[in-house]
Order: structure tokens, then sequence, then C-alpha cells
């Protein structure tokens, strides 16, 4: 990508390296530690159980009605320092607020990170529509390539005096003639650009949201919400221009990840992104890869073998497939190359070991206070955020390949 867009969709979002520590905050709807006089929550996701039940007058101050899936200090073992559970805090003292005060900001805060999640989804939509254009373009390329390569040698061998013979070398030039439209109109740099840029901006808003809900800087102040809209508006100044690629998708009300507490990051972030996405994502490039190498093998194995009897059987028949066989070896190799199958697989696998390696840790400390979730969250998305930016750096420095 050239140096004015300077990555600064992922970079400028989550690169900045300001992972230092977390502080604690308070939320609406808090519960007093007795032990540390502070106010701790809950789930801050949509899975409290407690979601729409209204506040009576059984509950105490400060405890609310659980919107948002608030605790509201009935459940036990969800109290301050239960292992695995984020002692998260907002800006709002619990005690002598009044309730419709918090419910306010619990609603605020809601609505920003809804508002975000379906930015994130939009652009993702796009994001996946240009793929499978760019996809399905360099496949019918490397098509054409092949075809037009046979055709056009097959036409040599028919004969051009006759009509079979013409109208394959018709097929064939067509064929091949194609070629550099199609590298040209669908597959040049600045839609190799736009698609990049697009996921770019969708990643960077997911990455936000995640942050969000667990609490990490920069949304453990009284001004998370307002924070995380100026974040998300940032994102798509950056991508103003390709507004237009979102169009077509559609609006879907896709509910919030239920994510509150470190259980839920692990449950609906990490492991789906270090076993569905990384490990599942290299092994399917890695299939891919093999099949066309082996395809490769077996074109290059059919030169070597035509190229040898031609040479010794002087059969002019056999001789002009030496070429034709070459040219569809070098339309392989370049659509290998274009794919880059091989980086993904390496990208992919060196993320999901970082992320592992991240989890182990986690899992093998005690501190689950709520600077050390925070801290523990801000190591995950910068591992990912990294390998974003190396996919990024990869199909940008030579756009024009495909």
């Amino acid at each position: 990508m050239p140096s004015s867009l300077s990555f600064s969709l992922i970079g400028g979002v989550l690169r900045k390296g300001r992972w230092g520590r977390i502080c604690r905050s308070r939320l609406p709807g808090a519960r007093s530690c007795p032990a540390q006089n502070i106010h701790s929550s809950g789930c801050l996701g949509w899975s409290g159980k407690d979601e729409h039940r209204p506040a009576t007058h059984g509950d105490a101050p400060g405890t609310g009605g659980g919107t948002l899936g608030i605790d509201s200090g009935r459940h036990p073992g969800n109290g301050p320092g239960h292992p695995g559970r984020v002692e998260r805090g907002g800006s709002v003292p619990a005690t002598g607020w009044p309730r419709q005060r918090r419910r306010a900001v619990e609603q605020t805060d809601r609505s920003a990170v809804a508002a975000v999640w379906r930015e994130h989804r939009r652009w993702s939509f796009a994001a996946g529509s240009a793929k499978r254009s760019i996809t399905f373009w360099r496949t019918a390329a490397l098509a054409a390539a092949v075809c037009g390569a046979v055709l056009t040698t097959a036409a040599v061998q028919v004969g051009l005096g006759g009509v079979p013979g013409r109208a394959l070398a018709t097929a064939g030039a067509v064929a091949l003639a194609l070629v550099p439209v199609v590298r040209v109109a669908r597959l040049g740099p600045e839609r190799i650009e736009a698609w990049t840029r697009v996921r770019a901006a969708s990643e960077a808003l997911k990455a936000q949201v995640y942050l969000f809900l667990t609490g990490a800087q920069p949304y453990d102040g009284p001004d998370r919400a307002s924070r995380l809209r100026a974040r998300a508006t940032a994102v798509a100044d950056d991508v103003t221009d390709l507004a237009g690629m979102t169009l077509d998708a559609p609006d879907l009300a896709a509910p919030v990840p239920p994510v509150g507490d470190v259980d839920g990051y692990l449950a609906h972030r990490l492991r789906p992104q270090i076993d569905g996405y990384y490990r599942a994502g290299a092994a399917r490039q890695q299939r891919r890869l093999a099949r066309f190498r082996s395809a490769e093998f077996a074109i290059a194995a059919a030169g070597a073998v035509l190229g040898a009897l031609a040479a010794t059987t002087g059969a002019a028949g056999v001789g002009v497939w030496v070429s034709a066989v070459t040219v569809v070896g070098a339309s392989v190799t370049a659509h290998i190359s274009a794919a880059r199958h091989e980086h993904l697989v390496v990208s992919y696998l060196a993320t999901a070991r970082r992320l592992a390696a991240l989890l182990e840790e986690w899992e093998a400390t005690a501190d689950r206070s709520p600077a050390a979730v925070a801290a523990f969250v801000c190591a995950c998305e910068e591992a990912i955020s990294r390998e974003n930016e190396s996919w990024l750096a990869e199909w940008t420095h030579d756009r024009g390949a495909g």
C-alpha cells in the first residue's frame, strides 16, 4: 500500500502501542467491594438472565434492574474476586445515583457498542464480497490462459485451412486476449487496495468492540461510550471513499457478542480465533497450496516428457505442445504467487502460536484482577492486530500481482 495510507486503519487504531497499565473503573449498577472500597460489576454483555427484569423495591441501591446483563448481586459466585470474572467498573457510583440516571448511562453504552458492531458487520460484508470477486476473476484469468494455450495449439494440430481449425484458433485468441483485460479491469491495484482497506476497517472496528466490552483501555473511564464513537468515526473517515462498497450490505441486527468477563472473551473471541480462524485457515490454505503445487509438478513433468519425445522422434505434432504446456505451467505458478497461500499459512500459524501462548500464560496465573484481565485482552488484540498488519503489508506491497 502506498505510504499515504500508512496502514492507518489497523495501525492507527490498534498499533499505537499504548498498552499500559489498565486502571480499574466503575460501572453503574455496581456493588461495593468491602475489601477495597471500590465498585465492581459483572458482565456487560447481552447474555445476562436479568436483562429485561424491571427494578423492584427489593433491589438494593445501585443494583438496578439487571440491564445489559449487569450482575445485581443476587447470583452467588459472581462477586468481586471470583475467578474468571472481570471486575470491571464504569463511571457512575452505585450509591446515591437515581435509577433513571444509571439506566441512561447503561443505554448509552449499549447503543454505542451496538452501532459500532453493526458498522463492523457492514464493512465485513463488503470485504467478503470484494474478496469473492477477486478470487473469481483470478480463477477466470487462469482458466482463460490455460484454455487459450490449449485451443491455439489444437488449432495448429487440426490445421488452419478448415473451419474447425479456424474456430479453435479464434476461440484460443479470444481467451488469451481476455487475460490482460481481466487483470487490469478486475484485478488491478485499486481493487486490491480497496479490498484490503475495507477488511482492515472491519477488523479495526471489531477489535474496538471487544476492548470496549472487556473494559480495557481506552474504555475504562467515564467517557467510554464517546471514546468508542470517536474511534469508530476515525476508522470510517479513513475509508470514506469506499463507502459505496457497503451499500449492498444487509442491515442485519446481529447481536453484540455476549462478552463482559474473561470467560466470555475466551469463549467468543480468543479460542474461536485460534482454532476456528487461524489454525483452520492455515490448514485450508495449505490444502490449496498442495493442490496447486501438485498441478504445477504434473505440468512441468508433462512438458519435460513432451520435450524429450519431440527431440528424439522429431515429431512436429509433439513439439508444438511443449510451448502450450510451458504457458500453462507459467500461468499456474503466477496464480500461486498471486494467491499468497504460503504467506498465509506461515502468518496464520505464527499468530495462532502467539495467542495460544498468551492463553497458557493466562491460565497458569492466579491473578484475575481487572488490571490483569485488561492487560491480557490488550495483549491478545495486539497480537491479532499485528497479523492484520502483516497481511495488509503483504497484499499491498505488490498490489498489481494477480
